[in-house]
């Protein structure tokens, strides 16, 4: 059993070009570590709504071992037979892949053996891919931190509301965040230049485009990786 813990900034970049774009991929190829989060998408029996699991470890050829999902909003757990689609990312790529429930498991903790995939089907994730956000951010090149939000983000980029003092169109601007990343808050400070002015379509307040400049090989996965899980996890924040 592959029992691989850590995922180095490096291994998460080796990653993003490990695979060739429009073609099936090998389950060894995919770039994933033990503890990374997949998403379930249950039997129609069951409920509609994606569950989220870990993945504790596989066996080639043989089975994938995942944490037992959240079963409150369904009609009940999975059970052995059932099919089941799972989705996760890793690098610059979505994967896919359906499967059957081999075997659920009670001790010492609940999870699931997961059959094997035989195929699972590969979408590049571009970076100019955004989700809609609501996320506290700081301006710190202010003589005072000031904050703001984060309304919309993508790898190069962000729709930022409009803080006070503003600023002019084609001003540089530092931006200090905080992302959810596999349960991992964490820090990243940006500095992009502001494209533009507009009202968010949603409240109609307005905000700032800003097209994220110089970023650091860290900064920058961690920007992907924060876009790409929240496009498999939440599908429906995607614009």
């Amino acid at each position: 059993m592959n029992t691989r813990a850590e995922l180095s900034i490096e291994d998460l970049a080796r990653s993003a070009d490990a695979a060739s774009v429009g073609k099936d991929v090998l389950f060894k190829d995919l770039g994933l570590k033990v503890g990374y989060r997949m998403v379930i998408e249950p039997p129609a029996k069951l409920g509609e709504q994606p569950g989220v699991v870990k993945l504790i470890g596989w066996v080639n050829d043989l089975s994938v071992l995942v944490t037992m999902p959240d079963t409150r909003a369904w009609a009940g757990p999975p059970i052995e037979g059932d099919e089941i689609g799972v989705r996760t990312f890793s690098g610059r790529h979505a994967y896919g892949f359906s499967t059957l429930v081999g075997k659920r498991s009670v001790r010492p903790f609940e999870y699931l053996h997961l059959e094997f995939p035989r195929r699972i089907s590969m979408r590049q994730i571009r970076n100019a891919e955004r989700i809609a956000t609501s996320i506290s951010a700081r301006v710190t090149d202010a003589d005072e931190p000031v904050p703001t939000v984060v309304t919309n983000l993508s790898a190069t980029g962000a729709e930022v509301r409009v803080w006070s003092p503003g600023r002019a169109v084609g001003d540089k601007v530092s931006l200090e965040l905080v992302l959810d990343i596999h349960k991992v808050r964490t820090r990243i400070v940006v500095t992009g230049v502001i494209r533009n002015q507009h009202d968010t379509v949603d409240t109609g307040e307005p905000a700032y485009g800003v097209e994220f400049e110089d970023l650091n090989a860290q900064t920058s996965v961690f920007l992907k990786s924060y876009v790409y899980q929240n496009l498999v996890e939440q599908p429906h924040r995607r614009l």
